[in-house]
């Protein structure tokens, strides 16, 4: 074979290689944008999920917010009711003790009007005791 010949192949080769060197590089640009391409989308689709978890987080704090708040107004509301009942029963007790005291002392009075020599001896003598309790208590 002559010189030719093989130039002739070598340049045949050399060309068939240079092709298939850019056929290669074509594809392995088309590959790796197709990687860039995927990864962009992976990378909006992991975006978007995080941005609905960040929202639905937000969301659940504030209902969670809201029905600490409502259960709070609840408690409020019934220790209110609790303490109005609680004042109702003390002004009922006060009222009825103030009239067990004014029956008390028109008794009293009824009684020392209907028997007013019993009722001087009795007070002379409740008299007397405080007296010697308190001499005895100021010698001591």
């Amino acid at each position: 074979m002559s010189d030719t010949k093989f130039e002739n192949m070598g340049t045949r080769v050399g060309e068939q290689a240079g092709r298939a060197a850019d056929k290669a590089k074509d594809n392995l640009t088309g590959a790796a944008n197709a990687a860039g391409n995927a990864a962009s989308n992976v990378a909006g689709q992991v975006k978007e999920k995080f941005n609905e978890v960040t929202s639905n987080a937000s969301n659940m704090a504030q209902q969670a917010a809201g029905r600490v708040r409502d259960t709070a107004q609840e408690w409020a509301h019934t220790a209110q009711d609790q303490a109005g009942r609680v004042a109702n029963q003390a002004r009922d007790l006060a009222n009825e003790a103030a009239e067990r005291a004014g029956d008390l002392s028109r008794d009293l009075t009824n009684l020392i009007q209907k028997n007013p020599i019993p009722a001087v001896m009795i007070a002379l003598g409740v008299g007397f005791l405080a007296a010697v309790a308190l001499r005895r208590s100021s010698s001591t």
